[in-house]
């Protein structure tokens, strides 16, 4: 899953992609298979990335053209995630199961995601936004608008 906000982000900036590995804890490969999409990269460390550029995660993966928003927290906030999720899934009607399968995974993930178990995968959360045209910042509690 590539997201081209992260090189251009990056080479504005005057960046190289070792010194961003290094500030992200990872090697230069990792990071360069996340700017390419040949990886996809881990949402906490979209996260970081994020926060270390103070962008938001809706303006890095393309969503909008908002950098910032006005009242945004750094950091995920894994039980609101979960509320958001169970509450974006009864708004459409959807079981787990059906909700599940719309995003390609099995209901038990769905279930640790909605339950605040595990943190869910970028690839799958970005399905869903724009499935459902929803914030990302917003379901992971970092836009408290």
């Amino acid at each position: 899953m590539q997201f081209p906000r992260m090189k251009e982000i990056r080479e504005e900036r005057g960046y190289k992609q070792r010194e961003i590995a290094d500030i992200l804890g990872v090697s230069k490969g990792s990071y360069s298979m996340w700017e390419c999409g040949t990886d996809t990269i881990p949402l906490k460390r979209l996260n970081q990335l994020c926060n270390f550029y103070d962008v938001s995660i809706d303006y890095m993966v393309g969503f909008n053209d908002k950098k910032k928003y006005t009242n945004s927290n750094p950091d995920i906030k894994l039980k609101i995630t979960g509320e958001n999720l169970k509450k974006i899934r009864i708004k459409k009607d959807l079981t787990q199961t059906k909700m599940a399968k719309e995003l390609k995974i099995n209901q038990p993930t769905w279930n640790r995601y909605e339950k605040s178990k595990s943190l869910i995968l970028t690839v799958v959360l970005v399905e869903l936004a724009k499935k459902y045209h929803y914030s990302i910042d917003k379901i992971l509690g970092k836009n408290i608008n």
